[in-house]
Protein backbone atom coordinates (compact mmCIF):
# COMPACT_ATOMS: atom_id res chain seq x y z
CA UNK A 1 0.00 0.00 0.00
CA UNK A 2 1.10 3.55 -0.62
CA UNK A 3 0.40 6.71 1.35
CA UNK A 4 -1.81 8.11 -1.40
CA UNK A 5 -5.56 8.45 -0.77
CA UNK A 6 -6.30 6.33 -3.88
CA UNK A 7 -4.81 3.34 -2.09
CA UNK A 8 -7.22 3.68 0.83
CA UNK A 9 -8.66 0.27 1.57
CA UNK A 10 -12.39 0.76 2.23
CA UNK A 11 -12.64 -2.69 3.79
CA UNK A 12 -10.65 -1.43 6.81
CA UNK A 13 -12.83 0.64 9.15
CA UNK A 14 -11.47 3.97 10.24
CA UNK A 15 -12.31 5.98 13.34
CA UNK A 16 -14.69 8.29 11.48
CA UNK A 17 -16.62 5.26 10.24
CA UNK A 18 -17.35 4.52 13.86
CA UNK A 19 -17.77 8.10 15.06
CA UNK A 20 -19.50 9.47 11.95
CA UNK A 21 -21.00 6.51 10.12
CA UNK A 22 -21.07 6.94 6.37
CA UNK A 23 -18.40 9.71 6.38
CA UNK A 24 -15.06 7.90 6.07
CA UNK A 25 -13.76 10.67 3.81
CA UNK A 26 -13.12 12.75 6.93
CA UNK A 27 -10.28 10.38 7.87
CA UNK A 28 -8.63 10.43 4.46
CA UNK A 29 -6.01 12.87 3.32
CA UNK A 30 -7.24 15.43 0.79
CA UNK A 31 -6.81 14.46 -2.82
CA UNK A 32 -4.26 16.14 -5.03
CA UNK A 33 -7.01 18.22 -6.65
CA UNK A 34 -8.06 19.81 -3.38
CA UNK A 35 -6.33 23.09 -2.62
CA UNK A 36 -4.29 23.06 0.58
CA UNK A 37 -5.16 25.82 3.01
CA UNK A 38 -2.23 28.12 3.44
CA UNK A 39 -2.01 30.33 6.48
CA UNK A 40 -0.48 33.74 6.26
CA UNK A 41 1.55 34.24 9.44
CA UNK A 42 1.40 38.01 9.13
CA UNK A 43 -2.40 37.96 8.85
CA UNK A 44 -2.66 35.69 11.90
CA UNK A 45 -0.29 37.96 13.84
CA UNK A 46 -2.40 41.00 12.89
CA UNK A 47 -5.57 39.28 14.06
CA UNK A 48 -3.92 38.29 17.32
CA UNK A 49 -2.58 41.80 17.80
CA UNK A 50 -6.08 43.16 17.26
CA UNK A 51 -7.55 40.73 19.78
CA UNK A 52 -4.89 41.61 22.35
CA UNK A 53 -5.50 45.31 21.81
CA UNK A 54 -9.25 44.90 22.17
CA UNK A 55 -8.81 42.80 25.30
CA UNK A 56 -6.31 45.20 26.87
CA UNK A 57 -8.43 48.27 26.13
CA UNK A 58 -11.64 46.58 27.25
CA UNK A 59 -12.11 43.77 29.72
CA UNK A 60 -8.46 43.50 30.78
CA UNK A 61 -8.23 47.21 31.52
CA UNK A 62 -11.02 46.93 34.08
CA UNK A 63 -9.30 43.93 35.66
CA UNK A 64 -5.96 45.76 35.78
CA UNK A 65 -7.53 48.90 37.26
CA UNK A 66 -9.30 46.90 39.98
CA UNK A 67 -6.10 45.04 40.86
CA UNK A 68 -4.20 48.35 41.03
CA UNK A 69 -6.84 49.76 43.39
CA UNK A 70 -6.56 46.66 45.60
CA UNK A 71 -2.77 46.88 45.72
CA UNK A 72 -2.91 50.61 46.40
CA UNK A 73 -5.35 50.05 49.31
CA UNK A 74 -3.14 47.28 50.72
CA UNK A 75 -0.01 49.41 50.37
CA UNK A 76 -1.72 52.45 51.91
CA UNK A 77 -2.88 50.34 54.84
CA UNK A 78 0.65 49.02 55.36
CA UNK A 79 2.05 52.56 55.23
CA UNK A 80 -0.51 53.81 57.76
CA UNK A 81 0.34 50.94 60.11
CA UNK A 82 4.09 51.51 59.78
CA UNK A 83 3.82 55.27 60.30
CA UNK A 84 1.48 54.79 63.27
CA UNK A 85 4.01 52.43 64.90
CA UNK A 86 6.84 54.90 64.32
CA UNK A 87 4.84 57.82 65.71
CA UNK A 88 3.74 55.75 68.73
CA UNK A 89 7.35 54.75 69.46
CA UNK A 90 8.54 58.36 69.10
CA UNK A 91 5.71 59.66 71.29
CA UNK A 92 6.29 57.00 73.92
CA UNK A 93 9.79 58.30 74.63
CA UNK A 94 8.73 61.92 74.43
CA UNK A 95 5.59 61.41 76.54
CA UNK A 96 7.58 60.28 79.58
CA UNK A 97 9.79 63.33 79.22
CA UNK A 98 6.78 65.69 78.88
CA UNK A 99 5.01 64.20 81.89
CA UNK A 100 8.16 64.45 84.02
CA UNK A 101 8.67 68.10 82.99
CA UNK A 102 4.99 68.93 83.62
CA UNK A 103 5.05 67.31 87.10
CA UNK A 104 8.29 69.09 88.04
CA UNK A 105 6.88 72.42 86.81
CA UNK A 106 3.65 71.92 88.80
CA UNK A 107 5.60 70.98 91.95
CA UNK A 108 7.76 74.10 91.62
CA UNK A 109 4.64 76.21 91.13
CA UNK A 110 3.02 74.74 94.23
CA UNK A 111 6.18 75.37 96.31
CA UNK A 112 6.25 78.91 95.04
CA UNK A 113 9.49 78.64 93.18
Amino acid sequence: MTDKPESFDPSIPVLTDVVVPGKPEYARAPSAGEAAVEYDAEQIADRLRGRFTNFLTGEARALIEERCREVLREHSSQLVSAITREVAMALEGRMSEWVREAVEKELRRQRGE
